[in-house]
């Protein structure tokens, strides 16, 4: 669940939020989605490629890669279908990818928003695989790869 930016200076706050490409989206970092993976209302999503997945994944996470994202938001919460989503009962998502310069979260999250998901249940962990494992935070291999 994403923390507050209360108390943090005004230069501060608006860099943390340029850190979400998608206008609505919260940025967060590794304590959040920690916190997401514990949290029934939350799921956090992998958005790579399957062919972009090697060094493993976030234990907990679910893949739905940027490229497939709008035809599956029933996965997200949303009903209806690719030609026409409801989204009042979307999920809390945290989506990330391979990190900072990796562009595939945040083009899954702008069509997700295109597609009417609620941009204020997206957050985004921009620090992605590369910040994850950095720090040696557990990974799980990826299954799809064998």
């Amino acid at each position: 669940p994403p923390r507050s930016t209360q108390g943090v200076s005004s230069a501060a706050s608006d860099v943390y939020k340029r850190q979400a490409p998608t206008p609505g989206v919260t940025p967060v970092g590794e304590l959040e989605v920690l916190d997401a993976l514990q949290d029934s209302a939350y799921i956090v999503v992998d958005t790579r490629t399957v062919q972009t997945q090697y060094g493993g994944t976030i234990p907990g996470s679910v893949n739905v890669p940027f490229n497939e994202v709008t035809d599956r938001l029933d996965e997200l919460g949303c009903s209806g279908s690719s030609d026409a989503w409801s989204c009042e009962q979307a999920l809390n998502v945290v989506l990330y990818c391979n990190g900072p310069n990796c562009g595939q979260s945040p083009i899954a999250m702008a069509a997700m928003v295109e597609a009417g998901f609620p941009a204020d249940k997206i957050s985004y962990y921009r620090g992605g695989m590369l910040a994850w494992t950095s720090l040696g935070l557990t990974t799980r291999e990826n299954t799809h790869l064998k």
